[in-house]
């Protein structure tokens, strides 16, 4: 695709279109290079520097110079009427600034149309966005043929260095004609993305409205697209929309620079259906079309839109919960989708693995670690417990029951053990075969949130010794439970490491 060249850091002095096209200039105003850039650089600079301009305006070259000033935003020397620039001098601190010759002089270049140089190869304008003369304007007339084909007879590269394709033969640029790389600084030179499409701050349109006031209608949604924003920090891509070319000579061929522009979007990321209509400005996307009040758009509507707007908040037949009990990038208080798993092309759970950790725990562990979940998953006496002793496992994430805004609790398993019938009253488990039911001690009656560790000690669950038991308390004697149970230096039992296997596992073990 193609726009209008902004050439954010623009030339600076005489450049491009080669230097055999011989120009004369019987023009005698004053000229910026070397009757005005001495007065504001001895008058100005020390205000208006390079290093936070007052006011935001530089007179470090013609283009900060002649840009737009706030907060009136009018270009600094034109209409030659009003420019602010010489209004400037009639306000205070800037009155008697400057001295009568000096204003005299900076007033006749703002009615010349403050020309950059006294033009002989290349008139003045060839550096001034706003002209007829202006560079990127006659090269792209010319489908850059002059700076891209080195065997062009007007090839830049015959007098500048910094071209994309040197051309052979030139080894060294000619006596005073500036590199394009003095203003196109990016890596890529002349090259950049925002040489045409953008500012010195941005690689999409629109141009920089001072110079180009008349492309200042090309934004569009391109901002809304493009930079970061809260539903999408890494904003969308270009190639999102359009064919991208690669970086290089070669770019400016095909698809793009052939002045138009050319919206293909990426099957990978939008749907095959997707269509743009030129016509109306609406897109007809997946991006935005998922049950929302707005799902077509105009690409000419710069309007915010809002969760609603692609898709209900939450969509139809969509869990009821905050949007951080599923998704992992989301805002301080759970109520939008950010970051860049948003707007990928498909639904990102959790920390988008894909596993049950996604949103339940924490990478591929599917345990949460609320309340008493990690003393089940890891617990000191015993092996871990499985999640579908407590819960209902689904198959998938659609599974019926799961993502319905509920917690529920189905006891399986061990849990069953020796004809227990265990209730969980949203705070506390009772007569689970795990804690203790049917030992013929009272069974323990954990609180979920209770994370002291008390449920997990000898004893909770049973008696020491339980009843109807030997009145030994040596656990760990070679008759009953040895290798199972330990003893300290205070003859208090403790399970071993091959005991975890054989406690809580519904049946009680003898022997060695």
């Amino acid at each position: 695709m193609a726009k209008l060249c902004a050439l954010p850091v623009l030339a600076c002095a005489s450049l491009v279109l080669g230097c055999t096209q011989d120009r004369t200039s019987a023009a005698t105003a004053p000229v910026f290079d070397t009757d005005v850039a001495p007065i504001l650089e001895a008058s100005c600079a020390s205000c208006h520097g390079a290093t936070a301009p007052a006011a935001g305006w530089s007179v470090t070259s013609f283009l900060t110079v002649i840009a737009c000033v706030e907060p009136s935003g009018a270009p600094a020397a034109l209409p030659s009427g009003t420019a602010p620039i010489l209004t400037a001098l009639t306000i205070a601190p800037h009155v008697g600034l400057l001295t009568a010759d000096q204003q005299a002089t900076l007033t006749a270049w703002v009615a010349a149309g403050a020309p950059a140089f006294a033009g002989t190869v290349h008139p003045p304008g060839i550096v001034d966005p706003r002209s007829a003369d202006f560079h990127g304007r006659l090269l792209r007339g010319d489908y850059w043929a002059q700076m891209l084909n080195p065997l062009d007879a007007n090839a830049c590269g015959q007098c500048h260095a910094g071209t994309p394709t040197p051309v052979p033969g030139v080894t060294f640029a000619a006596p005073g004609a500036t590199a394009c790389t003095t203003c196109h600084t990016e890596p890529l030179g002349v090259l950049a993305c925002n040489t045409c499409h953008g500012t010195s701050t941005t690689t999409y349109p629109p141009p920089d409205p001072c110079f180009f006031p008349g492309a200042a209608n090309t934004g569009g949604a391109h901002a809304a697209h493009v930079m970061p924003s809260e539903e999408s920090a890494s904003g969308v891509a270009c190639s999102t929309c359009h064919p991208t070319p690669t970086p290089g000579p070669g770019e400016m061929t095909g698809l793009h620079g052939n002045g138009t522009v050319d919206v293909i979007f990426n099957p990978a990321l939008v749907a095959p259906e997707a269509s743009y209509d030129r016509t109306t400005g609406a897109c007809a996307v997946s991006c935005h079309d998922l049950g929302g009040q707005d799902p077509r758009p105009k690409w000419s509507d710069t309007t915010t839109l809002t969760c609603n707007s692609c898709h209900l908040s939450p969509p139809a037949n969509h869990y009821p919960g905050a949007c951080n009990n599923c998704h992992g990038d989301t805002n301080a208080t759970g109520t939008a989708l950010t970051g860049s798993m948003h707007m990928t092309g498909g639904v990102v759970l959790g920390n988008g693995s894909g596993l049950c950790g996604a949103c339940h725990g924490t990478g591929a562990s599917p345990w949460p670690t609320t309340a008493a979940h990690p003393g089940h998953e890891n617990p000191t006496i015993s092996a871990g417990v499985a999640c579908a002793s407590c819960h209902p496992v689904p198959a998938s994430i659609t599974s019926p029951g799961h993502l319905d805004g509920i917690v529920h609790v189905t006891f399986t398993g061990l849990a069953l053990s020796r004809g227990a019938m265990p209730v969980w009253n949203g705070t506390s488990c009772s007569g689970v075969a795990c804690h203790g039911a049917n030992l013929a001690d009272p069974a323990a009656v954990p609180v979920w949130a209770d994370t002291s560790g008390s449920a997990a000690q000898c004893g909770a669950c049973h008696g020491i010794p339980p009843s109807q038991h030997t009145a030994s308390t040596s656990c760990s004697q070679s008759d009953c439970h040895s290798g199972e149970v330990s003893l300290n230096a205070a003859g208090v039992p403790s399970i071993t490491a091959s005991g975890k296997a054989l406690h809580v596992n519904g049946v009680v073990n003898f022997g060695p």
